[in-house]
């Protein structure tokens, strides 16, 4: 991608989007950005004058990307899913929302596609995070002082078969195992809340336990990557789980070196597999 080309930012929750907007403002790189109007937004995004924009306003959103010659679009950050029929959409919003209801399944994964594949259509490209913030997607490799030992590979490498097969289903990205048992799989609920779950457990080897996040075996590069930050690590180190194991290249760390040190000061290993 030409870096001198605008770029339209669709936000969700989260830091990434002020993340990228950091950087877009660090290398002069022009965009637009879009909010949605149902979504609740701990950062306040006013300084950047975005477009708040519905469900469903399809047409709105694409007639301003024209008029302001933007080709490239990014999604970044995480979005409720609307209930899909009771959504008011304009023309194009119709078409886009036919698509989805045509998936066999409306998991996360299916609903992107679709999206991204309607952008594509329509001439623009949808750009990855690492397009541009290459810096935060994980390399193989350990990058705590603890690592993991022969038994916490074994459980990982049983999270990364289960995750594999599930993502049939558009189920997975987070797991916790230990000692060979799968203790919890992440759903809608999200990983936070995963392990909030595991740790009200009452069980002997929880002390053994590893989250596990990859990418589904479907899932889009161009949105919705797992993700850690230090909510993650705090969260697990307060669960009792000893350490997390993420994929490489398709994995964000979020305040990478905040986030590594924080594993080394409560000794949790953070394992790039």
């Amino acid at each position: 991608m030409n870096h001198q080309e605008p770029i339209a930012i669709f936000a969700g929750r989260g830091f990434l989007p002020q993340m990228l907007i950091e950087n877009c403002q660090k290398n002069n790189r022009k965009f637009l950005l879009f909010l949605l109007e149902s979504e609740n937004y701990d950062i306040d995004y006013s300084p950047f004058g975005p477009i708040k924009l519905p469900y469903g306003n399809v047409a709105n959103f694409l007639e301003i990307l024209h008029k302001n010659s933007i080709k490239n679009i990014i999604f970044i950050g995480a979005v409720n899913k609307p209930n899909f029929h009771s959504i008011k959409v304009d023309k194009k919003g119709a078409i886009l929302l036919a698509k989805i209801l045509a998936s066999k399944i409306l998991g996360d994964d299916a609903v992107l596609k679709t999206v991204i594949n309607f952008f594509e259509k329509e001439g623009f490209k949808i750009l990855k995070i690492e397009d541009l913030l290459s810096d935060i997607i994980a390399k193989k490799s350990v990058l705590t002082k603890m690592q993991p030992t022969a038994a916490n590979l074994a459980d990982i490498d049983l999270a990364k078969k289960a995750i594999k097969a599930m993502s049939e289903f558009d189920i997975g990205q987070g797991m916790i195992v230990a000692q060979k048992q799968i203790i919890a799989v992440e759903a809608i609920e999200g990983t936070d809340a995963m392990i909030a779950r595991c740790g009200s457990l009452n069980i002997a080897f929880k002390k053994d336990a590893i989250l596990v996040k990859m990418k589904k075996s479907r899932q889009s590069a161009k949105a919705d990557l797992p993700a850690i930050g230090l909510d993650t690590i705090k969260n697990c180190y307060a669960g009792g789980i000893r350490g997390i194991a993420i994929q490489a290249g398709f994995t964000l760390i979020i305040d990478k070196e905040a986030v590594i040190k924080l594993a080394d000061d409560l000794g949790v290993f953070i394992a790039v597999i």
